[in-house]
């Protein structure tokens, strides 16, 4: 039955795996049809569907039938030669009604489900199960062979082979079925994947069409796009071009910054050097202070030895003299206390001469020092009287400045009342002249007060200079009192050689050191003071500038005026052209008049004409002079604007590199603080590294004593372990034979232990190979009581003793009599083992005993002596700290090491920084040079504009003047002649067409003429580094 099942399931799983090929389309299946043709899917295996039938002792396997109930002798394997219709006609029967059914059912693509299942029921329903077969007929399989216990005939096995081969074509019949059924579905579904694909490939063609329709359509979009981009693209590209032009120039900017920096870094450098050289004398003093305390502490040490010394030989004498008699060390101990006194007395008279001596030249350092303060006192009393001095000037500056403040209100109220003038003659024309009159002396006053001005700006710079010179003295006078100040250190290190008594010296040389650097301290403050009055009278010329730059906005107001006044002139212009076309009409009129004069009374109106044409000749000619004088201005005023420009550029340029500098000198002012502080603090770490290192040579010293003190002790102990070492030796003799008697009783207790342990050995092979023996006997046993009823009957009929069943119940019994006589004497021999093993154990506890009760009397006798074990102890402390102080002294000169390189390089930094302070006040000064050089500029733009502007006013008194006569004349002749109309119209096409022609002379001047100014002004100005940059700029797009 489970044979029948699994059949079963493997048929149901063929038909299973082409349900699941249905959802793809068959590709890989398409793909192997395609490389070896329709013939390799004949090769798919199937998995049981072989039907497997029990045997019967009926035969009834020869009446079996597969589907229609086809008789199992009909059916034959197909040949090589013939075709697969042929098989399947062998298969369903001669009958063409089955094969034509057959092949209705497999080319339906829907009913595959139904035919696989038909077919393994009615293969399977001919078979019969297990349950038709008699209980009496078992199987034994055995290799493959059938074995009946019942049947001794060979019709059995003849029966079995038939069997076995209807078995064998049954399968090969299954095989070819399934192989025909899987290649029919296969085509089945290849044609059907075939004609999706033609239906897919139709639509996709038809959508490609109309896509190509789209795609033809958005490519005229495209190409316009495309037009359209290129045109930005070449904009783009000449932006590009321009920001390059304009990053060179910030890259030119960029390596200007970069020198400058270089130059602080230089100035950094000098300043570091400074520094070095001050570090180095305070090293020097620092080391002579070393040198006095060590010579004083070596002196102590001498001192104490020497007393050390004679309290031991003290007191040896007097113990050997209280033997001899009492009495006699009294008088000697007396005798030699008054010599001691008498030493002692000769001895502090010297040092009190000594002490004299020294208070001497320590008096007269003093007086000296004294007398230097003085000095300093009086150069500072001097510094003050400038100081007051310069704060005196200060004020008077600031004075005058007010007072040019009252002035500049004044200038501004005079040109507000000239712009209450010319609204004035505009009005009332008759009394321009007198007017006129009056800004001609206004111009004189106002040149008068230009002159005023330059000539307080001069002194102004005068006072400047006089500043910095009064700033290069002090600093003169600073390094005065640097090398006077180097003058008395050396006259105190020629004080401290000569005297003895150095602390002292040294303590009072510290304080005078401190009051010093309070003084200098003073003088950095006061320097400050100075600087930040320097800074103060920069902000005043700071704020001359913006008033400065006040006059210049009042200067574009006048522009501005000027402008009005252009526009007021082009309006004259456009009435002079409309009185123009009015006299050539009255001329039109006058010659018709003449004509018809003529014809009635002759010639007599001929002279009349000939005087109106000299006065129109006149007019013509002045008309072309003031054309020209026009032309002239605007040419004028358009070089004004591109100098005011200009100047506007360059100023606002050195503003901000002002602003750069002091940027730069306040960031330098805060790196010098730190690395002053950074400098004060490695000082400070260098003095607490040399009082460490004073404590550990007096720690050396003591440890040196100590030292000295233990190899005393260690030479005595010496003699004492000599004569421990002779009785060591005698006793180790007698140790070492008592060791090797007991090795030789080792020796042989083991070689004994090693013999057991073979036998014990022998014997456990013995026990597992009966073990081995016994495990088999009861595997056969086992098997046999299984099969207890085959074994009877098989008895029963061969007619066989009993004989073997009783030997082996007596091999049974031997076996369990061997095996506990073998359990008994391995518990034996496990007991003798165990007893050896507590006998070795003992032997190996007295040797160990032996051994450290050698030890210990080894031990004792280094130990007869109690203070031997703490005098190692100590000795290798004092070693350990040996060890330790010179680590310590390494350690800390490594770090002294990197102290000085971190100096080195701060004071590099510091000359870096002072190289960079000087190359900012170089640039300061070129700055101040150009801003004079700019002022001169200046006043000859507003000389140039004085006079454009003066020129304009007669130009516009003497235009209005006539333009009032002949407005009067034209209008009282001819009032309603002109229509209004005509004249409006003509007169706005004329105005655009002035308004076109003016932009179009501003537009169509040349860059060129503007550049050419430049450069005048530029050459004028070569000396500074930032305009021969931009001259060269200018060159290059030139």
């Amino acid at each position: 039955m489970m044979k029948k099942k699994k059949e079963k399931k493997g048929s149901s799983d063929v038909v299973n795996k082409g349900k699941g090929e249905q959802g793809n389309p068959l590709s890989h299946l398409s793909q192997e049809e395609d490389k070896d043709g329709y013939d390799d899917t004949r090769e798919i295996t199937l998995e049981g569907e072989v039907s497997f039938v029990g045997e019967s002792t009926k035969r009834e396997t020869s009446n079996m039938s597969v589907e229609g109930h086809v008789p199992l002798q009909g059916v034959s394997t197909p040949a090589d030669g013939e075709s697969n219709s042929a098989v399947g006609q062998q298969i369903f029967g001669d009958s063409p009604e089955h094969y034509e059914y057959y092949e209705e059912e497999t080319l339906r693509g829907e009913e595959e489900e139904e035919i696989s299942d038909i077919s393994t029921d009615e293969m399977l329903s001919g078979m019969e199960s297990d349950t038709d077969v008699p209980e009496q007929v078992k199987q034994f399989t055995s290799g493959g062979k059938f074995m009946y216990k019942h049947f001794y005939n060979e019709e059995i096995s003849a029966l079995s082979e038939e069997i076995q081969e209807k078995e064998r074509i049954l399968e090969e019949i299954n095989k070819t079925t399934w192989k025909l059924k899987n290649r029919f579905l296969k085509l089945e579904k290849h044609i059907n994947t075939k004609k999706k694909e033609v239906t897919k490939k139709k639509k996709i063609v038809e959508e490609k069409k109309k896509m190509h329709e789209e795609e033809n359509g958005a490519c005229v979009n495209v190409q316009a796009k495309n037009q359209f981009l290129v045109k930005q693209n070449e904009q783009l590209k000449c932006e590009k071009e321009r920001n390059n032009a304009k990053i060179i120039k910030t890259q030119n900017d960029l390596i200007e910054c970069e020198k400058s920096i270089e130059d602080m870094k230089e100035k950094l450098v000098d300043k570091e050097k400074e520094l070095y050289e001050w570090t180095v004398q305070i090293e020097k003093l620092q080391k002579e202070e070393f040198e006095v305390e060590k010579f004083a502490l070596c002196q102590d040490k001498e001192i104490e030895n020497m007393t050390y010394k004679l309290e031991k030989l003290n007191v040896e004498k007097v113990e050997q003299e209280k033997k001899v008699n009492r009495m006699k060390t009294k008088n000697m101990q007396l005798h030699m206390e008054l010599q001691e006194n008498i030493k002692e007395n000769e001895k502090m008279e010297e040092e009190k001469k000594k002490l004299r001596t020294k208070w001497k030249c320590v008096v007269d350092s003093i007086n000296n020092r004294d007398q230097t303060i003085f000095k300093f006192e009086e150069e500072y009393t001097k510094y003050t009287m400038k100081k007051e001095k310069l704060m005196d000037k200060c004020k008077e500056i600031n004075e005058h400045i007010e007072m040019q403040r009252g002035k500049n209100h004044v200038l501004s109220d005079k040109v507000k009342r000239e712009e209450t003038n010319l609204n004035r003659i505009k009005k009332e024309q008759n009394k321009v002249d007198e007017e006129l009159k009056k800004a001609y002396d206004e111009r004189d006053i106002l040149v008068k007060d230009l002159e005023c001005e330059k000539i307080t700006s001069r002194e102004k710079v005068e006072e400047k200079n006089n500043l910095q010179n009064n700033l290069t003295e002090l600093g003169k006078t600073l390094q005065k009192l640097v090398q006077s100040f180097e003058e008395s250190r050396r006259e105190y290190t020629k004080e401290e050689l000569k005297s003895v008594e150095k602390n002292q010296l040294i303590k009072s040389s510290e304080q005078i050191l401190i009051e010093h650097n309070g003084k200098l301290a003073k003088l950095n403050a006061q320097i400050k003071m100075l600087d930040e009055e320097k800074f103060q009278l920069q902000e005043y010329l700071q704020k001359s500038k913006n008033e400065y730059t006040i006059l210049e906005t009042d200067m574009v107001g006048t522009q501005i005026k000027i402008k009005q006044m252009k526009s007021n002139i082009k309006k004259m212009e456009q009435e002079l052209e409309r009185q123009k076309e009015i006299l050539y009409k009255f001329d039109f009129q006058t010659q018709v008049l003449t004509k018809k004069l003529n014809v009635a009374s002759g010639i007599s109106t001929f002279e009349k004409k000939k005087k109106c044409q000299k006065k129109i000749d006149t007019l013509e000619k002045e008309f072309t002079r003031y054309e020209d004088i026009y032309t002239t201005l605007n040419n004028e005023m358009k070089r004004i604007n591109v100098e005011l420009k200009n100047i506007k550029t360059q100023q606002m340029s050195m503003k901000e590199e002002k602003g750069s500098i002091l940027h730069d000198t306040e960031k330098l002012e805060l790196e010098i603080k730190s690395l002053e502080s950074t400098v004060l603090a490695q000082n400070k770490e260098k003095e607490n590294v040399m009082l460490i290192e004073m404590n550990l040579k007096i720690e050396l010293d003591k440890m040196k004593e100590i030292f000295s003190n233990n190899l005393d002790s260690l030479n005595v102990l010496k003699v004492k372990k000599k004569k421990n070492v002779q009785n060591e030796k005698l006793n180790e003799q007698d140790m070492h034979a008592h060791i090797d008697s007991l090795k030789v009783i080792v020796k042989n207790m083991s070689d004994e232990l090693h013999k057991l342990n073979m036998q014990v050995h022998d014997k456990k092979n013995r026990c597992n190979n009966l073990e081995l023996k016994l495990d088999a006997i009861h595997v056969r046993h086992g098997d046999e009581e299984h099969h207890p009823q085959g074994q009877q009957d098989e008895a029963g009929r061969l007619d066989r003793p009993d004989d073997q069943d009783n030997k082996h119940i007596l091999y049974k019994i031997k076996i369990e009599e061997d095996i506990s006589n073998l359990k008994q004497e391995i518990e034996t021999l496990d007991a003798n083992i165990e007893k050896e093993n507590q006998q070795v154990n003992q032997f190996q506890k007295t040797l160990n005993e032996i051994i450290q009760t050698n030890k210990d009397f080894s031990d004792n006798i280094k130990c007869i002596n109690p203070e031997y074990k703490e005098l190692l102890k100590k000795k290798n402390k004092l070693n350990k700290k040996c060890n330790q102080i010179k680590e310590d002294i390494a350690s800390i000169e490594k770090d002294i090491n990197e102290y000085n390189k971190k100096i080195k390089e701060v004071e590099k930094e510091l000359n870096y920084v002072l190289t960079g302070a000087r190359s900012v006040e170089d640039k300061v000064t070129a700055l101040k040079e150009n801003s004079r050089k700019m002022e001169g500029i200046i006043n000859d733009l507003f000389v140039k504009i004085e006079r454009a502007s003066n020129q304009l006013r007669t130009i516009v008194g003497a235009k209005k003047k006539p333009m009032g006569s002949q407005l009067g004349g034209s209008l009282s002749d001819h009032d309603g002649e002109a229509d209004p109309t005509d004249g409006s119209a003509d007169n706005g096409d004329e105005r655009v067409s002035l308004e076109k022609r003016v932009f179009k002379q501003i537009q169509m001047e040349s860059l060129k003429e503007k550049l050419a100014f430049l450069v005048e002004c530029f050459k004028s100005h070569g000396d500074n580094e930032v305009v021969r940059e931009i001259y060269n700029v200018i060159e290059a797009s030139e």
